[in-house]
């Protein structure tokens, strides 16, 4: 009896309501757009965007020798790409936000609430009649709902929903090496990414079996970011949660990124 009591409280922690949420327009609205006149209705957009490189020196000395050396910083950074913000209509929907300001600097006119009702979607974890407790998998699907109670989606099922979207010019370089993330950027193109929010240490939260019986593991606090530049010290995202570029340190968002999966998706 307590065990399902647990069950219960678990289950009702994950049913709360959030309000405020706005309507979308329909799917037939997508459509692409020129790089001549790209008029994007929530954030500018820009299809010749480059990494700007940088490069300064700083002198540098060592106690022993008094010798100063010279240190040269590159950064690169892909100017005017949307920002958008996830509040108030997906409060779980930051990879619908992350996804739809990849695709607005590619040139689609589309929007979040858009890209949040093509993703595909199943049920958050319950109890079911065995007393097993099964939901559904964000390798495949949106966990729950973006604009209510949800958890979230991986890679595999976004690259899908976005190669429905913008065919033949998504990439999933989900498993590349940090290296290959950055020289991306270094190309002049940007990144949506899985880390984490403020880049926090992820933890295990939850676990289920889905409805094939395999088992999953829910790490928080996901969360789906734009990246759009790096330097020595920083990486620079376009973060859902705030609607804005955010500096992280680009040591913990490495860390935080190769430890929710190197996950990764971009435009060719």
């Amino acid at each position: 009896m307590m065990k399902f009591i647990s069950y219960l409280l678990i289950i009702f922690s994950l049913t709360a309501l959030v309000t405020g949420c706005f309507a979308s327009p329909p799917l037939d609205e997508i459509r692409p757009v020129s790089s001549g006149a790209a008029t994007i209705t929530e954030a500018p957009t820009s299809l010749q965007m480059k990494a700007s490189e940088t490069a300064t020196t700083k002198a540098t000395s060592t106690p022993e020798n008094d010798v100063t050396t010279l240190k040269k910083e590159t950064s690169y950074h892909i100017a005017n790409t949307p920002e958008l913000a996830q509040l108030p209509e997906l409060p779980n929907g930051c990879e619908a936000v992350a996804a739809t300001m990849l695709l607005n600097w590619a040139g689609l006119w589309v929007t979040k609430q858009q890209v949040a009702d093509a993703l595909p979607k199943g049920e958050m974890p319950y109890v079911n009649d065995d007393g097993a407790f099964i939901g559904s998998n964000p390798e495949k699907v949106f966990v729950g709902d973006p604009y209510d109670a949800g958890y979230g989606i991986y890679h595999a099922p976004m690259a899908e929903t976005l190669n429905q979207l913008l065919p033949e010019r998504i990439v999933d370089m989900s498993g590349s090496t940090f290296e290959q993330l950055l020289k991306t950027i270094q190309s002049g193109t940007p990144v949506m990414v899985w880390a984490t929010e403020q880049m926090d240490a992820p933890f295990l939260e939850l676990e289920w079996q889905d409805e094939e019986d395999q088992l999953v593991e829910w790490y928080q606090p996901e969360h789906a970011l734009l990246l759009t530049g790096w330097d020595d010290a920083y990486a620079y995202m376009n973060d859902p949660m705030t609607g804005k570029e955010e500096a992280y340190d680009i040591a913990e968002f490495r860390s935080v990124w190769e430890s929710m999966g190197s996950q990764a998706i971009t435009v060719k």
